[in-house]
């Protein structure tokens, strides 16, 4: 609270403009806010509600991986399309496909049906993710892109902490299918919200064209710009290791803790404490990174998360189990946001969306690998052993990142 009073305060004849920004930034940061939530309550309960397709932990992660490879495939062409339409358009067309999928997962019945459903979850939700991290670039101000996109992530988690809580309540309380309907219902609400967002990338891209600014579909240019940019390349490892684990936690951490006996509303505690340290130092660690580096505290993160993912697995007293995944998410914390704001350090402003759509590839091939690579460890060893793959691959990763910077 006191850092958005302090945002509006500032005196004299930069109020105007940084107003204009801030209350952007405050208005699309809520919109994410009521996103998450939504997305949150079900997420908690979808692993519960495949195994009742599916019943084997390990066919649970493959069906999961469905989406995200559904996704994959439409990634960097979304990212080129929001350059071109802007990124207001695309959210609210997604906010209503979503809600629509949402329904049609609280009345399904069938197996081929869940498949299909997964793939259009997949698809639709991949314009979400790119529009804003797009959204929030175009409007970072050079020398503060950790402190705005950590601002606009603090909001995400927040969801993503209040959402599971929801989840497991109205899981426990009525029924599985429950938040389905909760949220089908209520993604209306920010895409009411949206409507009043201000979408200044179009009136920039209409400029940009007239002057003959680069064609949106030379996928090939951007392909091999991205190539060329050796730092780019390890911050998309460094994407897609973490969104590999961020997998493994979602799908196979209800699971886990399922087997270990524990209701759904502990499944949402645990879920919603992973997202806490965002809450609590996502905007000073993003003020640190503009000041101390960010690629410093992108590889801390790393080694901090690795070193406490280890033993998770191997846990089942519900104190260490909070206190180990609250440990593991601080280093989620230093890496996650200032991994975006590097990006938006390197990369030209007019091809934001387009690079947005390469890291959403990055992120969504993790979300697809992370559920394949941790079912065939619950396949060959077991539950408990589903997030060694995480730590491989992880430990791969801070070794590349050693020897690249």
């Amino acid at each position: 609270m006191f850092y958005i009073i302090f945002m509006f305060s500032k005196p004299g004849s930069q109020r105007q403009p940084k107003i204009q920004v801030h209350t952007q930034l405050l208005l699309f940061s809520t919109v994410t806010l009521l996103f998450c939530i939504f997305i949150g309550a079900i997420v908690t309960v979808h692993p519960l509600y495949l195994n009742q397709f599916l019943e084997k932990a390990e066919l649970v992660g493959l069906i999961a991986a469905i989406a995200s490879l559904a996704g994959l495939i439409f990634c960097i062409p979304i990212g080129a399309i929001s350059d071109k339409i802007g990124r207001k358009r695309l959210l609210i067309a997604s906010f209503l496909l979503i809600s629509l999928v949402l329904f049609a997962f609280f009345i399904n019945t069938g197996l081929y049906a869940l498949i299909v459903l997964q793939i259009a979850f997949g698809i639709f939700t991949v314009p979400v993710w790119i529009a804003s991290e797009a959204f929030i670039k175009d409007i970072s101000p050079i020398g503060r892109r950790g402190e705005f996109r950590s601002f606009f992530g603090t909001f995400a988690n927040a969801g993503l902490f209040i959402g599971p809580l929801i989840g497991g309540f109205l899981a426990e309380r009525f029924e599985i299918r429950t938040p389905y309907i909760f949220s089908a219902i209520l993604l209306l609400a920010p895409l009411i919200l949206a409507l009043r967002l201000k979408d200044n990338h179009r009136d920039r891209n209409r400029n940009r064209k007239r002057e003959g600014a680069w064609g949106e579909n030379d996928f090939l240019s951007l392909l091999k710009e991205f190539q060329r940019q050796s730092e780019l390349k390890i911050l998309a490892l460094c994407t897609l290791a973490l969104y590999f684990w961020y997998a493994a936690k979602w799908v196979f951490g209800p699971l886990f803790l399922l087997n270990l006996g524990y209701s759904p509303l502990v499944i949402g505690l645990w879920l919603g404490i992973s997202t806490a340290p965002f809450l609590l130092f996502q905007i000073p660690l993003g003020k640190l990174g503009d000041r101390l580096g960010k690629t410093k505290m992108v590889y801390l993160g790393f080694l901090i998360s690795t070193i406490f993912i280890i033993p998770l697995g191997f846990l089942n007293s519900i104190p260490w189990l909070l206190a180990t995944i609250f440990i593991v998410s601080i280093g989620n914390t230093f890496t996650e946001p200032l991994i975006e704001a590097r990006v938006t350090d390197i990369v030209p402003r007019e091809r934001y969306g387009a690079y947005s759509g390469i890291f959403e590839f990055a992120k969504t091939s993790g979300l697809m690998l992370g559920p394949v690579g941790s079912s065939i460890f619950v396949y060959l060893f077991g539950i408990s052993y589903s997030f060694i793959p995480s730590v491989i691959f992880f430990i791969l990763t801070l070794a590349l990142f050693l020897y690249k910077t």
